[in-house]
Order: C-alpha cells, then structure tokens, then sequence
C-alpha cells in the first residue's frame, strides 16, 4: 500500500476516507447481530472476522493514507474536511 500511497491525490483520498468512515453504521449493525448470535462457536468466528475486517480497514488503508496526507488530521480526529461536501 505505501506504493500506492505515492500516487493517491489528497482529494481521492479525502472520498475514500469519507467512504470508509461510512462503514460505521454497517460495522456497528453487524456488531449488534453478531451480539445477538446464541451459537458461541459461531459468535466466535463472525467477532474474529468482523474484528479482522475493522484491523484492515485502518491499519492497512486508513493510517496509510493518513501518514501520507498528515494535513487531512489522523484516523481518531480527522479534519473538518470530513464533514465538508466534495468539491
């Protein structure tokens, strides 16, 4: 990824980490059933992936592209560029 880094633009970059912080609700909706799961082997399995799934989202895409573009804030505090509409 950090090759790629190089040649993501700080405005695709600011779309895909709008979309990724989009994945919230989804992730949290997920959480929520897979709490729900009485099935504990079953519960165990869907906790490790749902937790793998949130491991990539932001060390592999998230922290990346943030240590590329430092003026765009970190993972945990974004700038207000966030909550801007895409230009």
């Amino acid at each position: 990824m950090s090759d790629l880094n190089s040649e993501i633009s700080e405005d695709f970059a600011k779309k895909l980490l709008r979309s990724l912080y989009k994945l919230d609700s989804p992730i949290g909706a997920l959480d929520r059933l897979i709490s729900n799961t009485d099935d504990p082997d079953l519960k165990s399995s869907l906790v490790e992936i749902t937790s793998s799934l949130m491991d990539i989202t932001l060390s592999k895409l998230m922290v990346p592209i943030y240590r590329h573009h430092p003026s765009l804030g970190r993972a945990s505090e974004p700038g207000p560029w966030l909550h801007e509409d895409d230009e």
